[in-house]
């Protein structure tokens, strides 16, 4: 039976750390470019709000002294991540590489593409349909009986974390062919495939939303479309 490649552990964690660097650089560079326009970036972040609400004057204010800076701060942040995950994913590839089989490697090396492109899908969808969605019905309500004093902090740290999210969940049917190619995952299929993957996705949805029932359940049937996505991806590719 063949073996997969060994390397030793101060190998193993040397190129662990150069790894790590060059995502951190990535990521601390992009939140640096991002920062400095942040001035070009407000119309952008503002825009699901004013889709959500077309016609109404909409305002965000802040009520101490470093709220906005600190807004900015945390809303760059949070986007320099969600653009940064293509290079997270190609970087865990590179750490783990030496010790896969050569039909592994190929795997990885034509779903690649797919990363970027599944990423960069997933925080369109975001922005442009469920933002809006989302904050029409969460405000709704509030529009129509009270004032709005919205928090620049609140709103954009909101929309930040919603599409680094989505760009983290993008990536999950990806991972899953790919735990399923070397074979951490399970590659049977049927009624015990089910189960199995229904008992990962409950449990997510869980750590997610405690204490509701009804946005685990929700939660869980879309992990549960993510998982089995992947293994559908490990067939096709």
């Amino acid at each position: 039976m063949t073996q997969r490649p060994k390397i030793t552990f101060l190998t193993h964690f040397e190129e662990l750390r150069k790894r790590i660097l060059i995502f951190i650089g990535f990521l601390f560079l992009a939140w640096i470019i991002l920062f400095t326009q942040f001035h070009r970036l407000v119309p952008f972040l503002m825009w699901p709000y004013q889709q959500a609400f077309p016609g109404h004057k909409l305002t965000l204010v802040f009520t101490t002294l470093p709220e906005a800076i600190m807004a900015a701060l945390k809303s760059t942040f949070f986007l320099a991540f969600a653009v940064s995950i293509p290079v997270l994913v190609y970087q865990t590839w590179r750490f783990l590489s030496p010790a896969l089989f050569p039909h592994e490697k190929k795997f990885f090396a034509k779903a690649f593409f797919l990363v970027a492109l599944f990423c960069l899908g997933s925080i369109a969808l975001a922005y442009f349909l469920v933002f809006p969605a989302l904050l029409k019905v969460l405000l709704g309500l509030g529009y129509s009986h009270f004032v709005s004093y919205l928090r620049v902090q609140s709103y954009l740290a909101f929309l930040g974390k919603g599409l680094l999210f989505a760009a983290i969940v993008s990536q999950i049917p990806l991972i899953t062919a790919l735990l399923v190619k070397i074979e951490i995952l399970p590659n049977y299929g049927g009624k015990r495939r089910l189960l199995y993957l229904v008992g990962i996705a409950y449990g997510c949805a869980l750590f997610l939303s405690p204490g509701d029932i009804v946005g685990q359940l929700i939660l869980a049937t879309c992990f549960y479309i993510l998982f089995e996505s992947g293994y559908l991806l490990a067939k096709v590719l």
